[in-house]
């Protein structure tokens, strides 16, 4: 396993694997955009030599492109989205062309669960014996942020990982977990979540000494479980970046830390949408997921939770190291009021999500 921090250290490492890919490539990605990074990408498909070649990303990049609902009324008639939007369309129908096939998940629809349910894996697997799985969208801001990937090539996690794409492919979502050399898989189908976030959870409840999160969205029931870690003494840290692109976030990790005894910390140093979670020095748990409610209920997300001391330390030094380097810490205070309210609000929005979902 070999930890990618960053697009550029995560391109500079696929390009190669798919410029030598001479059977299969299965990309797997939440956004894939007609900007300068998807077109990179698309040019390395188009010049791989590859016979099986396929895309799968979520219908969410058919309606929002740079971070921007095409269809509200400020941008419905902007000028840049609206080329992008070409752009986007030519490039899939060139590689299309080309004989690269190409599908998407999750059709919205008017129900709230087809609203709301999306396929947030990133998953590319290369030959079926080298597979990726972390947080990196294929379009120009996603990759200008701070985030990871993991490079597998243990053969059968990554057998499972080819299985998990085909059967996505196929139009079957599964619930599965398997063990193996120093790395945990679980995947989530949208609908029985908390089978596969039983074990993080778990994880959570037997800390004993500390937990390090990092994600730009993390929300309840994960606050919850962090929140009575600390009453049992476990120093909890959460670094979230201060230029959250979903700025509801940003004021509501203050509003979630100000109730506990959470140590939260703003991330100076531009986006980060990097997702990972270190407990006790020992386990670090990665993947699509940021550790949020629709993670946690009607995303489909793929999760590893990694033991390999090599990777960890890699992780501490590279990414937690220095990304606490660029934060600042908060002294988080609400009214007791607030503080109720937010309870009941997201007591309010768990009871509206399980009864239209």
């Amino acid at each position: 396993m070999q930890l990618l921090v960053n697009f550029s250290e995560f391109w500079s490492r696929l390009s190669e694997d798919i410029r030598l890919a001479r059977q299969s490539i299965f990309i797997q990605t939440f956004a894939f955009e007609g900007d300068n990074v998807g077109k990179q990408l698309a040019e390395a498909l188009l010049s791989s030599t590859a016979h099986d070649k396929r895309i799968l990303a979520d219908s969410f990049t058919r309606v929002v492109l740079s971070d921007r609902f095409r269809y509200s009324p400020v941008n419905i008639f902007d000028i840049s989205l609206r080329s992008e939007a070409r752009d986007t369309s030519a490039m899939i129908s060139r590689l299309q062309a080309a004989g690269v096939k190409v599908r998407f998940t999750n059709p919205y629809g008017a129900s709230p669960r087809k609203l709301l349910s999306r396929n947030h894996k990133k998953l590319i697997v290369i030959d079926k014996h080298i597979a990726y799985l972390g947080g990196i969208n294929f379009s120009e801001h996603n990759a200008a942020w701070r985030d990871m990937m993991l490079r597998i090539e243990d053969p059968r996690a990554v057998h499972f990982l080819c299985d998990d794409f085909v059967s996505t492919w196929n139009g079957c979502n599964r619930v599965a977990r398997e063990e193996f050399n120093g790395l945990e898989l679980l995947t989530a189908d949208g609908r029985n979540n908390r089978v596969a976030f039983h074990r993080v959870i778990d994880l959570i409840d037997r800390a004993r000494r500390t937990i390090f999160v990092e994600s730009p969205y993390i929300t309840f029931p994960f606050y919850e479980r962090l929140r009575a870690a600390t009453r049992r003494g476990v120093l909890v840290t959460i670094l979230t970046p201060e230029q959250n692109n979903w700025r509801f976030f940003a004021n509501y990790a203050r509003l979630e830390s100000a109730r506990s005894e959470i140590d939260l910390r703003l991330y100076k140093d531009g986006m980060s949408h990097l997702k990972a979670m270190l407990i006790d020095d020992q386990y670090l748990v990665a993947g699509s997921s940021n550790f949020d409610y629709l993670s946690y209920r009607i995303h489909q997300e793929l999760i590893g939770v990694i033991t390999v001391p090599e990777v960890i330390a890699d992780f501490r030094g590279r990414v937690m190291a220095l990304d606490l380097a660029k934060s600042v810490k908060i002294d988080c205070r609400s009214s007791a009021l607030s503080q109720h309210w937010l309870g009941v609000q997201m007591k309010m929005l768990d009871a509206a999500l399980t009864i239209f979902t």
